[in-house]
């Protein structure tokens, strides 16, 4: 099964979102992405940006993937997982291959190429940090529930122990 995210991976999070609002094309690969990410093969990519719609649009028009697929094939603003295909029919091959399921960009970036203001970037990142703030609250939260709960047993044991121990004397056993 892939890895996705959880509370602690919300900075791969941030480094998707810089990538996305700031790279020089707009449009970013699934395979782009892990490559320049160093992503570990388990880790699940598509589901990560698929759960921020908020962030992230899947996939491009037809159109704007065939301009890019292109612009590709003509060598220019080729992406780095796409340089370390070195063969060049190879290299043709793995951009023809290219879909729009493969694709996402920025949710701030849907018509333009231009790269996202800052205040964007800002509002992005503050948002992921906000996620970050309310899974870290929740963890506490729950821990106080377990600490509550232990404390519970713990006492109930000891008073229950204490009793055994006064029946037991009453008795005559001890």
């Amino acid at each position: 099964m892939k890895r996705t995210l959880d509370s602690d991976d919300l900075d791969i999070l941030s480094a998707i979102w810089i990538l996305a609002s700031n790279d020089e094309n707009p449009i970013v690969t699934y395979r782009g992405l892990a490559y320049r990410l160093d992503l570990p093969a388990e880790f699940d990519v598509r589901t990560c940006i698929r759960k921020h719609p908020e962030l992230f649009r899947q996939g491009v028009t037809i159109d704007r993937l065939n301009a890019w697929k292109e612009q590709l094939r003509s060598g220019r603003s080729n992406p780095s997982w796409l340089r370390t295909v070195t063969d060049r029919d190879a290299r043709l091959a793995e951009i023809e291959k290219l879909s729009p399921d493969d694709v996402f960009r920025s949710q701030f970036r849907a018509q333009a190429a231009e790269k996202s203001p800052i205040e964007i970037i800002k509002w992005g990142l503050e948002h992921l940090d906000r996620l970050r703030k309310a899974k870290a609250e929740a963890r506490d939260a729950s821990a106080k529930r377990w600490q509550m709960w232990l404390v519970f047993w713990v006492s109930l044991v000891g008073v229950l122990s204490q009793f055994a121990i006064a029946f037991a004397k009453y008795k005559g056993w001890i």
